[in-house]
């Protein structure tokens, strides 16, 4: 791999803009023989040009607590600064994204040896490693019965008035509108089709195609609910959990999604779209519910309060105070778990363990009591959960151990 395009796969992921695929590029090269001496290279060219040498260890032992400091809780923008200062191809930026969150290979001299001697310990730790989660829904049926999607075969599996249900290879449900004898469409005829729900569990995703053709991929531990077939003058379906929607427009009849306040007052949430692609992240233990908004436009209502988004944009509501604010959204990081990532931006321990507790079905015990440890990076969420502990661990601020289908975090 030539040296233009290691440095444009690290200012990629640096800038959180690494496709799956890019991000796996990048690890791949870092797993091979003299990786770390090439990087090392291009960091102390950057290093050489502001005017600073690298006679030995210790001269890397100051680059690499330049690049650790930005790791750390607290991290401020000056520290940032200086680092992009240190190294302008984004080198020292994809190593902070890395040591908080990816993978790192080139630790100097004593750490490096350290690392390797705390292996064994490592691996008795995690030695009920946890597997991904994967494809498995429940469908319930309007008339109470239901279907586990992942052991159901493909094909055919239902129908409703004229409405079939599909599922489809790779994971996905569809809903195809048919001709009846009159020759009307499911959109067209009345019947007595009724609300069914799709479900996933922890561990679990699903993508789905609504009777009008609108997408929906759906993360874990989350439910849709909709109409076998879209009647009348608006098309609403009601979300719990999170889910990512790709809407079909039909500038006649508006698509409405509803997301239950849970009892807590304040009312539901309502994002109203014409066609429009956007994510909804709405967990009943997440402090905050967003929606993000990818392509078009929508309106985001929670009781009196409303705001129109627009392309980039993120509505965040407060689970507790009913608040709403709009400021600028991280596109990637919001979809990150569509396409087979973990992405995170200075994201707390708690936050980012209910992802994992969601993703790998498992419990998360805490037997300390720091909370204040931020992390950035990205991590394939096909992977056992050991690597991403592991990539955690190298910051140096937390340390994990797996008990069956508890994680445990130690001080």
């Amino acid at each position: 791999m030539g040296k233009d395009r290691i440095i444009y796969l690290l200012k990629q992921y640096a800038n959180d803009k690494a496709s799956r695929e890019e991000v796996e590029e990048m690890f791949e090269w870092m797993r091979l023989a003299g990786s770390e001496e090439v990087l090392r290279s291009m960091i102390a060219e950057e290093w050489l040009e502001e005017g600073n040498t690298v006679s030995g260890e210790g001269d890397w032992e100051k680059i690499w607590a330049v690049v650790r400091a930005c790791t750390v809780a607290g991290t401020v923008e000056g520290r940032r600064s200086r680092l992009f200062s240190i190294v302008r191809a984004g080198v020292a930026a994809a190593l902070v994204l890395m040591l908080g969150g990816g993978a790192v290979y080139w630790i100097a001299g004593k750490k490096r040896a350290a690392m390797q001697m705390a292996g064994p310990v490592a691996n008795s730790r995690y030695k009920d490693d946890i597997a991904p989660g994967g494809n498995k829904a429940l469908l319930t049926l309007a008339n109470g019965s239901t279907i586990v999607l992942d052991s159901a075969h493909d094909g055919t599996l239902a129908q409703q008035g004229t409405t079939k249900i599909i599922k489809l290879d790779g994971g996905a449900l569809a809903y195809r509108a048919a001709a009846d004898s009159k020759g009307q469409t499911t959109e067209q005829a009345i019947g007595q089709t009724g609300y069914n729900t799709i479900a996933t569990p922890r561990g679990g995703q699903y993508r789905i195609i609504l009777p009008d053709g609108s997408k929906v991929w759906l993360n874990a531990a989350s439910s849709l609910r909709f109409p076998a077939a879209f009647t009348g003058s608006e098309r609403t379906v009601e979300l719990t959990g999170e889910a990512y929607f790709e809407i079909a427009k039909n500038a006649e009849k508006p698509f409405h999604v509803r997301v239950p306040s849970g009892g807590t007052g304040g009312g539901d949430m309502d994002v109203e779209v014409l066609g429009t692609s956007f994510n909804v992240m709405a967990y009943s233990n997440e402090e905050k519910i967003h929606t993000t908004l990818l392509e078009g436009k929508v309106e985001v209502k929670q009781g009196a309060l409303a705001e129109n988004l627009s392309p980039g944009r993120q509505a965040i509501i407060d689970q507790t105070t009913h608040a709403m604010e709009v400021a600028d959204g991280n596109i990637d990081q919001a979809v990150a778990w569509k396409d087979g990532l973990f992405r995170f931006r200075e994201t707390d321990i708690r936050e980012l363990m209910r992802q994992v507790e969601r993703w790998y079905d498992v419990d998360v015990v805490y037997r300390t009591d720091r909370g204040d440890q931020d992390f950035t990076g990205v991590v394939s969420r096909n992977k056992n959960v050991s690597t991403l502990l592991q990539m955690l661990e190298l910051t140096g601020t937390v340390h994990f151990k797996i008990e069956g289908k508890r994680i445990i975090v130690l001080p």
